[in-house]
């Protein structure tokens, strides 16, 4: 009787140990950040604060437009001048003062299909084909889930979620780019209720021995955007038209 008692207890606490699953950690994240149905009711998210690279003294504005899988970011930094990056649902795109246009094909474009968040939370499985479970994490002292998220095209991602809150804390990815590959963290933080969506008021990217601090001030949920707001700018569309 005592080795099945023994047994019993072993079998108990391999069962209690077993991780959740990824798939699990991902809907738990959309449940208590606001549930699926908060986030099929955000047609659009405009989120604008300042941005600080941390050690360089060099500080601007920022702005990020996302509806659906469609994105636009702005940064605007004193001396560097204005960047600019965007999916229209079609062409993915950057604009900068050192570098011009460009036109982002490959994995540069899949990053930027990946990155809108509204898309992320809505159509997940569309975009990615397994998350598994990996083991624990620690992200600034909050204990966390680690997943590898693997998507349809492209690298695999690892997504860090808060133990307690379920919340999403990092995304750790490697970014191609015309320097090479780049690992790169995005940590999120500052988590607010806005729309009935728990929203990071402050990100943190992390890549190349620098940090890109992002705090936001304004996050509005389903505002109104104006015409073409997603449209690549002329000197973008000039690059398109050569194409053609």
């Amino acid at each position: 009787m005592r080795r099945f008692v023994i047994l019993l207890a072993v079998a108990s606490a391999a069962l209690a140990a077993d991780p959740p699953s990824g798939e699990s950690l991902m809907q738990r994240f959309i449940e208590r950040s606001g549930g699926a149905a908060s986030y099929a009711n955000a047609k659009n998210v405009s989120m604008t604060g300042t941005v600080e690279i941390e050690g360089r003294n060099i500080g601007g504005s920022v702005t990020i437009i996302e509806a659906g899988e469609k994105s636009w970011t702005a940064m605007d930094l004193p001396g560097i001048g204005k960047l600019e990056e965007g999916f229209d649902g079609v062409n993915a795109w950057q604009m900068s003062a050192l570098e011009g246009p460009r036109i982002l094909d490959g994995d540069e474009k899949r990053s930027i299909q990946t990155a809108s968040s509204l898309a992320l939370m809505t159509s997940w499985k569309t975009i990615y084909k397994t998350a598994q479970t990996l083991g624990e994490d620690n992200i600034d002292g909050h204990a966390a889930w680690k997943v590898e998220m693997t998507p349809r095209q492209g690298k695999p991602e690892t997504f860090s979620f808060d133990k307690d809150s379920g919340l999403l804390l990092r995304i750790s990815m490697t970014l191609s780019t015309p320097l090479g590959e780049i690992p790169t963290q995005v940590t999120m933080s500052d988590y607010r209720p806005v729309g009935g969506i728990q929203t990071p008021a402050t990100l943190i990217q992390a890549a190349m021995n620098q940090n890109i601090v992002m705090h936001f001030e304004k996050i509005v949920y389903n505002t109104t955007l104006p015409p073409g707001q997603f449209d690549p700018p002329p000197d973008v569309k000039a690059l398109l038209n050569k194409r053609k």
